[in-house]
C-alpha cells in the first residue's frame, strides 16, 4: 500500500514555496522534494499578483517535477483572522451561535466570502473561537492560479493556523506561553501560544516597510530597492562602508525593526487584557523579513524576552534531494509549509478550512468516485445475462418482421405510393379548375367596366379620357389562383391606354386593383378663358359618377389642373371593387 502523502504549498507575497512531506520510518515527517520560486512583492503590481503565481508554481512543476493535488496556505494579506469568545454550549448548538458571531464580526456579507471557524478552547463557560475568512473572488482567484499550474488545491487553511500547527509540531513540549513571530514580505504573523490555546494576529507591517523606506530615501524603483536590501542584509554586497545606499538600507532596517517591537508591545499587551493570559517568556522569530541582524538583538533588549530563532524542519527528517533543492538554507521561510504536513502525522488536528464550495463539492465527489465506479462495474455485470437474453429476443422479432415486409408489406407499400400519387395529380387539378373557374367570372368584367365608363363620359359631354393605367397587388404566392391562364385583354377605348393581357385577376381576398386615370373636359362656353366653375362642377359630377359604378370601391388621388384656357386637366385613382375584379 503507497505511504500517505502531502503536496504543500506555500503561497507568499514574494515567493512560492513547494515541499513533498511523507512519514519517515520513525514517524517524522520527511521532506522527500523541495522548490522555491521568489516573484516580485511590489504592492503596486497587485492586479498581475495571481498570474505570477501561476507563473512562479509553473516555474517549480517544469524544473521540479512537483505536480499534483495540494494543499495550500492563504497569505495573511488575503485571509482575515479573528478570535472571539461565547458562552459554552452544547456541541450541537454551536453552528448557530458561530454562524451569528460570523455575520456580526466578519466586515463583509457572508455571501461574498469562504469563512470557517476552529473551536481554540472550550473551559466549559466560555467558548474560544478562531473565525477564519477570505474574499470568494480572491480564494477563486488563487485557486485557478494553482490549478493552471498543476496544482489542483484539495486543502486551504490560513497561513497562520498553519504557522501553529508547525510550531507545536517542532516544539511539542513548550507549555510556558510564547509568541511567534513570521516576518514575511507584505504581512507579519504573530502568534501566542499558551498550552492548548492560541491566539493569531496579522500586523500589515513587514519587510516591503524596509523595501518602500529604502525606495524613497534614494529614489530608486521598488524593485531595485529590494534587490540593495536582499544584497546589503545578506553581506553579499560590494558596497563600501560608508556608501549613502548601505547606510539607507540600515537605517530603513533599524526603523522597521524598531517599529515591529512597537507593534509586537501593543499586541502582547491587548491579548493579555482579553484572554487574561500569562506575559510570553520567549519569541521565536522566523521568516525572510526577520533576517535582518540587528532585528533579534532590537526585540530582546525592547521587549525584555528571550528571542531564538525558530528553525521549522528541527523535527523534519530532509532527503538528499531536498537538501539539495536547498531546503535548509531557506528554512525560515518554511514555517507554514511544515505546518500544511504536520496532518500526516497528527491527524487528530482539527482544521478550518477555506477551500471554495464548488471545489470542497468537487473534492468529495473524487472521494466517492471509485465508490461510484464499482457500483457501475456491479450493475454492469448484474445486467448483462438479461441484456444478453432481450438481445436475442429483440434480433429474433425482427428477422420475422423482415419476412413479414418481404412477403406482405411490399405490395401494400406499392398501392400505397400509387395512391400517394393519384390525391397529388387530383389536388393539381382542383387548382387549375379553381384557377379557370376565376378567369371565366372575370372574362366579361373588363367589357362591362368600360361600357358603364363611356357611359358616364357620354352623360357629362365633351369629355374623355387620355390614359388608363392598371396598378395590380403583387401576385400572391405560387400555387395560388394567379398561376391560371391571364384573361382576354379588354377592348381599348379611344384616348385610353390598353390594360395589362397579362395580369392576373385578384381574388376576393386578395388587396384591390387600382386604376390611374388621366383626362381631359372641353369647356366649350369658354374656349379661351379659364376654366369657369360650371366645367368644374361636371368633372366632379362625372367622379361621383364613377364611385357610383359597381365595379368601384372607391375613387381616391383626385387632382385638377386649370391652368389651359378651356380645357380642365383631372386625375385620379378608382380603387375597383374586389367582388367585381378585372
Amino acid at each position: 500500500m503507497r505511504s500517505p502523502r502531502v503536496l504543500a504549498v506555500d503561497i507568499g507575497a514574494g515567493h512560492v514555496a513547494c515541499g513533498s512531506f511523507a512519514v519517515g520510518a520513525s514517524g517524522r515527517l520527511v521532506l522527500q522534494h523541495f522548490a522555491i520560486e521568489p516573484h516580485s512583492s511590489d504592492p503596486s503590481h497587485e492586479g498581475r499578483w495571481a498570474v505570477e503565481i501561476a507563473q512562479s508554481l509553473g516555474a517549480v512543476g517544469a524544473r521540479r517535477k512537483l505536480t499534483g493535488p495540494a494543499s495550500i496556505a492563504v497569505p495573511g494579506h488575503l485571509a482575515l483572522t479573528k478570535f472571539i469568545k461565547t458562552p459554552s454550549v452544547a456541541k450541537e448548538k454551536r453552528g448557530k451561535i458561530i454562524s451569528f458571531e460570523a455575520q456580526e464580526n466578519i466586515p463583509y456579507p457572508l455571501e461574498e466570502v469562504v469563512w470557517d471557524s476552529l473551536v481554540v478552547a472550550d473551559d466549559g463557560f466560555d467558548l474560544e473561537v478562531m473565525l477564519t475568512a477570505v474574499k470568494f473572488e480572491a480564494m477563486q482567484s488563487l485557486c485557478a492560479a494553482c490549478d493552471a499550474a498543476g496544482f489542483p488545491v484539495e486543502r486551504a487553511a490560513p497561513a497562520g493556523l498553519a504557522l501553529c500547527r508547525g510550531f507545536r509540531y517542532n516544539h511539542p513540549g513548550v507549555i510556558e506561553s510564547s509568541v511567534v513571530v513570521d516576518v514575511g514580505a507584505r504581512t507579519t504573523s504573530l502568534l501566542f501560544i499558551e498550552g492548548d490555546r492560541f491566539y493569531v494576529r496579522t500586523l500589515a507591517l513587514a519587510g516591503n516597510a524596509v523595501t518602500q523606506a529604502i525606495s524613497e530615501e534614494l529614489r530608486i524603483d521598488f524593485a531595485s530597492a529590494e534587490t540593495l536590501k536582499i544584497q546589503v542584509l545578506s553581506g553579499k554586497s560590494d558596497l563600501p562602508g560608508n556608501s549613502p545606499s548601505r547606510a539607507a538600507v540600515h537605517k530603513a532596517a533599524s526603523t522597521f525593526a524598531t517599529r515591529l517591537q512597537l507593534e509586537i508591545m501593543r499586541s502582547t499587551v491587548n491579548h493579555r487584557r482579553q484572554a487574561g493570559g500569562e506575559a510570553p517568556g520567549t519569541l521565536f522569530l522566523t521568516g525572510g523579513g526577520s533576517l535582518i541582524d540587528e532585528l533579534p538583538v532590537v526585540l530582546a533588549e525592547k521587549l525584555k524576552l528571550k528571542v531564538e530563532r525558530y528553525n521549522p524542519l528541527k523535527n523534519v527528517d530532509v532527503s538528499a534531494d531536498a537538501r539539495a533543492a536547498g531546503a535548509e538554507s531557506a528554512a525560515p521561510v518554511l514555517a507554514d509549509l511544515v505546518g500544511l504536513a504536520t496532518g500526516l502525522v497528527k491527524t487528530e488536528e482539527a482544521g478550518a478550512s477555506l477551500l471554495p464550495p464548488a471545489l470542497t463539492a468537487v473534492l468529495e465527489f473524487r472521494k466517492r468516485q471509485p465508490w461510484l465506479i464499482a457500483a457501475a462495474a456491479i450493475g454492469v455485470v448484474a445486467l448483462a445475462p438479461p441484456v444478453l437474453y432481450f438481445h436475442h429476443v429483440a434480433s429474433a422479432t425482427q428477422e420475422q418482421v423482415s419476412q413479414l415486409e418481404r412477403e406482405q408489406l411490399m405490395s401494400l407499400r406499392s398501392i400505397s405510393n400509387r395512391n400517394t400519387d393519384n390525391l397529388r395529380q387530383i389536388e393539381e387539378a382542383g387548382r387549375q379548375i379553381t384557377a379557370l373557374r376565376g378567369a371565366y367570372e372575370t372574362k366579361a368584367n373588363w367589357i362591362n367596366f368600360l361600357a358603364d365608363l363611356q357611359e358616364r363620359l357620354v352623360k357629362i359631354e365633351d369629355v374623355w379620357l387620355d390614359r388608363i393605367a392598371v396598378e395590380r397587388p403583387a401576385p400572391p404566392e405560387p400555387g395560388a389562383v394567379a398561376d391560371a391562364p391571364p384573361p382576354e385583354p379588354p377592348p381599348a377605348v379611344a384616348g385610353a391606354a390598353p390594360a395589362d393581357p397579362n395580369a392576373a385577376p385578384a381574388t376576393p381576398s386578395a388587396p384591390p386593383i387600382r386604376l390611374k386615370l388621366t383626362g381631359r373636359l372641353l369647356d366649350v362656353s369658354n374656349p379661351q378663358s379659364k376654366v369657369s366653375p360650371e366645367s368644374m362642377q361636371r368633372v366632379k359630377q362625372l367622379l361621383a359618377g364613377f364611385a357610383g359604378s359597381q365595379f368601384v370601391k372607391a375613387v381616391e388621388d383626385e387632382r385638377f389642373d386649370t391652368n389651359q384656357n378651356g380645357l380642365l386637366k383631372f386625375d385620379c385613382t378608382l380603387v375597383i371593387n374586389p367582388r367585381k375584379t378585372l
